[in-house]
């Protein structure tokens, strides 16, 4: 007996997402190992940053013919700190911003009390403890995320914070979220206690939201590892330029120049900054959100975003074709990429396109109503065949609620004359068709279509609704 086949599905981690992973991490280390010389040459191109830019621009508008003032809208912001890119949904991160909201709250409201006061809070609410009591070393592993030695202790961190924390948010969830947020935190902490005290014999007292936030930055490099970060560079002083990189490197140096910076400690060299907490909160962030099967999602988005955004450009269509297929591979019921991918083959009329329309369709449907009838004339406008019978139907009701009348009755009518259509289903078309006919005063049609329904079931409950139904429009 042979076994029947399985359709293929595409591992979250397979040979193409570690090359990825590979050639960033290479990256990352030239970066590291010539960091010096990139900064010294950075000063210097700075400087011819307008020239070089305005060159860019003026080039790509004669490429593309599109405006000047469309490329520049493009190519810079107003907004002067990093920023990981965003979908193009409108999202509102407001866990982040509440976690902002209470660091700077907490800060400045302390910055009132009097210096005993902040010696008191200093010694129990870091953690650890200076002097550990039962209530303090409950409170400290989460209180000492909230609080900060200076103001550029905070706005540093509250600025790393907006550029990582909104795309993670808005991926998990905002319980999800706060939850990662003080996990991550709490074990970068625990982590830090047990290194000075195995290596150093001493123990380490941390406070600062730098530990939850480079947990968080775990979790974004798991799940948001192909999203590029925005780095504004200074343009003219007015605005600014949007330099885009990839954000495994920002992140991966960070973590290289933290276990640096630890090891020094380690040997001795005295520091305040917790690079051990930073440490093990960004490996905790990435542990947890691998055992979340974070990356899964993640790479699903990546190829869904490179295949759409290639289909836009002629000579990537074919690369665009591959990406799309490799996100359903990952996840069949993926909207964006079915519709994708439906658009794609429409353009030769591929049956597969039809299909893949329909399954679109059928998605959007539970999610989406109004613009699963927007896709429905996209799809007739290129295949102009009707859908499956049942799914017809329901596109009816659709356009019926939506007070679309006469896409509604064609949608009714394709339904009852569709020889596949099953008896339930055309039953239920020929009785919404007859009330829909004469709810718009067209008689004639609707006394027609009940006769044909009688005449095609007859004894039918439904037909003696709608005749029902028929006489009292006609007694109105």
């Amino acid at each position: 007996m042979t076994p029947e086949a399985k359709p293929y599905v595409r591992p979250a981690f397979g040979k193409e997402e570690k090359v990825y992973f590979m050639k960033a991490a290479a990256l990352i280390l030239v970066i590291y190992f010539f960091r010096s010389e990139i900064y010294d040459m950075s000063r210097f191109l700075l400087l011819f940053l307008p020239f070089f830019f305005f060159c860019y621009v003026w080039f790509k508008s004669i490429q593309t013919g599109d405006r000047l003032i469309d490329i520049l809208k493009e190519h810079i912001t107003f907004m002067p700190i990093p920023y990981a890119e965003s979908g193009k949904k409108v999202f509102i991160p407001r866990a982040t911003v509440i976690l902002i909201l209470i660091n700077i709250l907490i800060f400045y409201l302390l910055n009132l009390s009097s210096a005993a006061g902040l010696e008191f809070i200093a010694a129990n609410f870091s953690f650890l403890p200076k002097h550990v009591t039962w209530w303090n070393i409950l409170l400290s592993p989460f209180s000492s995320m909230f609080l900060h030695a200076g103001a550029g202790h905070l706005w540093g961190n509250m600025i790393v914070f907006w550029a990582f924390g909104p795309a993670v948010e808005e991926r998990v969830g905002a319980g999800k979220f706060l939850f990662l947020y003080l996990i991550t935190g709490l074990l970068g902490s625990l982590l830090s206690v047990v290194i000075f005290r195995v290596f150093l014999s001493e123990t380490f007292h941390s406070l600062g939201a730098s530990g939850a936030i480079a947990g968080i930055s775990g979790v974004f490099l798991v799940r948001c590892y192909f999203k590029k970060l925005v780095i504004p560079l200074p343009l003219l002083g007015l605005v600014n330029f949007k330099l885009k990189v990839n954000s495994l490197l920002p992140l991966g140096m960070f973590f290289l120049l933290d276990i640096r910076s630890g090891i020094r400690q380690l040997t001795g060299k005295a520091s305040v900054v917790a690079y051990w907490v930073h440490v093990g909160s960004m490996v905790a962030g990435m542990a947890i959100a691998a055992r979340l099967k974070l990356h899964g999602a993640a790479a699903e988005e990546k190829y869904t975003e490179v295949g759409l955004q290639a289909l836009e450009n002629t000579f990537s269509r074919l690369d665009g074709e591959s990406a799309l297929r490799a996100a359903l591979e990952l996840n069949p019921h993926n909207e964006a990429a079915l519709l994708g991918m439906a658009r794609l083959l429409a353009a030769t009329r591929k049956p597969e396109g039809r299909e893949l329309f329909q399954k679109a369709i059928r998605l959007k449907l539970r999610s989406d109503p109004r613009q699963a009838s927007e896709i429905y004339k996209e799809y007739m406008d290129n295949y102009n065949r009707m859908l499956e019978p049942d799914l017809q139907y329901r596109l009816a009701g659709v356009f019926y609620h939506q007070g679309d009348h006469e896409p509604a009755a064609r949608s009714l009518e394709m339904v009852i004359n569709e020889p596949s259509t099953n008896d339930d289903t055309r039953q239920r078309a020929f009785y919404q068709l007859v009330l829909l006919m004469a709810e718009n005063n067209m008689l004639e049609a609707a006394h027609y279509r009940l006769q044909q329904f009688g005449e095609q079931y007859p004894g039918c409950e439904l037909a003696k609704a709608a005749e029902v139904k028929f006489v009292e429009v006609l007694k109105k």
